[in-house]
């Protein structure tokens, strides 16, 4: 419900939150996948489908197919596709990250933006991302981190528990979910974690790799 209830402004708060910065750290991850040609891409916690968007602007998946359990994300997501003219190249599902609507084997890589620590049982979530890929497939996760430098990391946090939140409210209208993500952040397990759990369901190669002064996090693996 939280979901649904942001999706009309989630697109604007993303571009203004992050200082246009998400583009880019969406990039860096579809790029890390290095798919082969025809590739197909599964997208999970997709959204208003962003990260399909960019990969077929690209040239990065012949074809995507996107799963989100919010239906008013998906609704926007639909009709960014169409004014895209990718609706021929990208589908769109209401599914449940912890049981992906894909057969075993069947994709060549699998992208995660920002949605992961969303996921009510994460270490399920990674399990059947390891078993929708085919051998070989490629994984791409973004997700906050908090910076390295002592006084950086300091200003991160009051930005993050202070003004999102208040930016958040305003753009939004909604009381409770621009509150929710600074404390979802803080209680996503740190790197060294997250990659221990990638390795546990499956992935091999498992690398972290802090962008923008270690605000947010690429793990890739195979």
């Amino acid at each position: 419900g939280m979901f649904d209830a942001i999706a009309p402004r989630y697109d604007l708060l993303n571009r203004v939150l992050s200082a246009g910065i998400d583009r880019y750290w969406r990039t860096r991850a579809i790029h890390s996948l290095a798919l082969p040609p025809a590739a197909v891409l599964l997208d999970v916690c997709c959204g208003t489908a962003d990260v399909g968007l960019q990969a077929r602007a690209a040239g990065v998946a012949d074809r995507v197919v996107g799963v989100d359990f919010a239906g008013a994300m998906l609704r926007i997501g639909y009709e960014k596709v169409s004014r895209a003219g990718e609706s021929g190249r990208i589908t769109l599902l209401r599914g449940d990250a912890t049981s992906l609507p894909s057969a075993s084997g069947s994709v060549d890589g699998v992208t995660v933006a920002f949605g992961i620590r969303n996921v009510q049982r994460p270490e399920t979530a990674c399990r059947e991302m390891a078993r929708v890929l085919k051998p070989g497939g490629r994984l791409a996760i973004l997700e906050f981190g908090e910076p390295r430098l002592p006084g950086l990391a300091a200003l991160y946090r009051w930005y993050f528990r202070n003004v999102l939140p208040l930016i958040g409210r305003l753009v939004s209208g909604h009381g409770i979910a621009y509150s929710y993500l600074p404390a979802s952040v803080s209680t996503f397990p740190p790197p060294a974690v997250f990659s221990s759990m990638l390795r546990d369901a499956g992935f091999v190669d498992v690398r972290a790799v802090p962008m923008t002064l270690g605000i947010v996090y690429l793990y890739t693996a195979r």
